[in-house]
């Protein structure tokens, strides 16, 4: 699937040259696949918040792509080397800036902290092989990652991240966000709706709960990262803005996804 990129990265210790080549090959077939949105405005935004958060995030340099992907189902993922992937409906459903950019800080936060290259070397370390990786990380066999990309939103897509990995992304998410000037109360209202969203629209938002485990813990441990932040309350940081609601107000304007009304 991955050639020399995954030839490389198996051989032991992954690199961040070796781990960008490895995201770029997932990504070149991921975005064949997936019922990606096209729109230059949106994905033009989209890019511009994100780029400005991982720059301050990863000390890497390396170049972050975001993308945005046709479904409504709520959802986002990344591969590794800074290929971010959000779902139309996360989009439509963040009510304002600080929630889609408590998002976006997450995502970048497990490429930041190399989750899933950590998870590729545990693999290795109980040699496992690389079929059997691929069932790990991708939740397919190889042969099936595209359809199950198509069918899922992309959900299944590095799907086993520890718990102990989803509470740093979260710590971290807090942290980029208050650098970046945006509100982190943001991920923690998102994540409040999302609960309540699991009461009343449970199917639009198994993925996420698949991929992402939210729970009231989660919330608690958000506020907790919140109050031991500096600058995390302050006056001056942002919740919202014009622009973002035109954005939002664009994608919701766009062809309705083929997955929308199931």
């Amino acid at each position: 699937m991955a050639g020399a990129a995954s030839t490389a990265a198996c051989a032991g210790a992954v690199s961040t040259q070796q781990e960008v080549a490895l995201g770029a090959d997932y990504s070149r077939q991921i975005n064949q696949q997936l019922p990606l949105l096209n729109d230059g405005p949106t994905l033009n935004y989209v890019n511009q918040i994100g780029q400005q958060i991982a720059a301050i995030a990863d000390p890497r340099g390396i170049r972050y792509n975001f993308y945005v992907v046709n479904s409504d189902v709520v959802n986002a993922f990344a591969l590794p080397g800074g290929y971010v992937y959000v779902n139309r409906g996360l989009i439509e459903r963040a009510d304002n800036l600080s929630e889609f950019t408590g998002v976006l800080s997450h995502e970048i936060g497990h490429v930041a902290q190399r989750h899933s290259i950590e998870q590729l070397q545990r693999a290795q370390n109980a040699n496992l092989g690389l079929q059997v990786l691929y069932g790990v990380l991708l939740g397919r066999n190889p042969s099936g990652v595209e359809q199950a990309g198509i069918q899922l939103g992309g959900g299944a897509v590095f799907a086993g991240y520890t718990r102990d990995a989803e509470r740093e992304a979260d710590a971290v998410a807090v942290g980029y966000m208050v650098r970046a000037g945006y509100n982190p109360r943001g991920m923690v209202t998102f994540f409040q709706e999302l609960l309540s969203m699991q009461q009343r629209q449970p199917s639009r938002v198994e993925q996420w709960f698949a991929t992402h485990p939210t729970t009231q813990e989660r919330v608690t441990n958000a506020q907790a990262a919140i109050a031991r932040t500096p600058g995390a309350t302050g006056s001056n940081l942002t919740t919202d803005t014009r622009a973002f609601q035109n954005f939002r107000s664009r994608v919701a304007s766009l062809p309705a996804p083929a997955d929308r009304g199931r």
